[in-house]
């Protein structure tokens, strides 16, 4: 047996009683059409399109940050990958049953057997959407990677960027505050106290953003949301340092975190 069957055409027959009770004409219709409905429904074979896995699934939560954007896609092909480990032996059972059924000759095997064909088309469909979706993954990463210069890394490449991103998570969350409803949430000032920026601190760097952004769009400017981005990306860079006084209240130290315990580039079998 091929390790990729092929796809079997789909049709729908039913003996009846009473022939009048089924439209003739659609019956012919539906079996006539049926074969470029299953092809084209292969573009729909999985949750999401590409654009949106891209931009919307990896970066919901994670913002801009590539290590982030990466254990996204790690979760994400891990759950393409338990998809497929199940999938595989539903597809087995289906090719065996449907081998049985083609041995018998009856009303009740031959609708069975339609069905279980209909079944394995299916399932071949999400089975292929499951491996274009990793697929779609795989280049992702690799495009991360290069775009932030990243050759190899581990958990402690992972674990670095976390104190930036949390700054910038806790702007983030500031700006959008002011945006909704010119002010800040509950939840809002205690992530930035958190990770060491003074709530209004932070308060006063986006108003003063979001002040000189409304200039800029009444003067016909128009902005990317790039623009916003560099602005989040300037002030993470800026208050990353307040993270470490935190811990040091805190820990007594600034790098509290234990790389024993993590997976490193030397010791990858952790």
């Amino acid at each position: 047996m091929n390790a990729i069957t092929k796809q079997h055409e789909i049709t729908f027959s039913l003996s009846t009683i009473d022939p009048d009770k089924i439209n003739a004409a659609a019956v012919e219709k539906v079996n006539n059409s049926l074969a470029e409905f299953a092809e084209k429904t292969r573009a729909f074979d999985r949750g999401n399109s590409q654009t949106s896995l891209a931009l919307m699934s990896l970066t919901m939560l994670t913002g801009h940050s590539p290590y982030r954007i990466i254990r996204q896609i790690m979760a994400e092909a891990e759950q393409r990958k338990t998809a497929l480990s199940y999938a595989q032996v539903s597809h087995a059972k289906l090719l065996a049953k449907k081998e049985k059924l083609e041995k018998e000759d009856n009303p009740v095997s031959l609708a069975k057997l339609r069905e279980c064909t209909f079944n394995i088309d299916l399932l071949e469909s999400k089975i292929n959407g499951a491996f274009k979706d990793l697929a779609i993954l795989m280049d992702t990463y690799e495009n991360v990677k290069s775009v932030n210069n990243i050759d190899d890394w581990d958990e402690v490449a992972f674990e670095a960027e976390e104190k930036n991103f949390h700054v910038r998570r806790g702007f983030e969350l500031m700006y959008r505050n002011l945006l909704e409803c010119g002010r800040p949430q509950t939840a809002t000032i205690e992530y930035t106290a958190q990770y060491g920026v003074h709530p209004q601190v932070a308060f006063k760097e986006c108003q003063l953003y979001l002040e000189g952004v409304s200039e800029m769009i009444e003067k016909g400017i128009v902005l990317h949301s790039n623009h916003l981005e560099d602005f989040l990306d300037e002030m993470a860079n800026k208050y990353e340092v307040f993270v470490d006084k935190t811990a040091e209240r805190l820990y007594g130290k600034a790098d509290f975190t234990n790389t024993d315990y993590m997976l490193t580039l030397d010791k990858k079998t952790n």
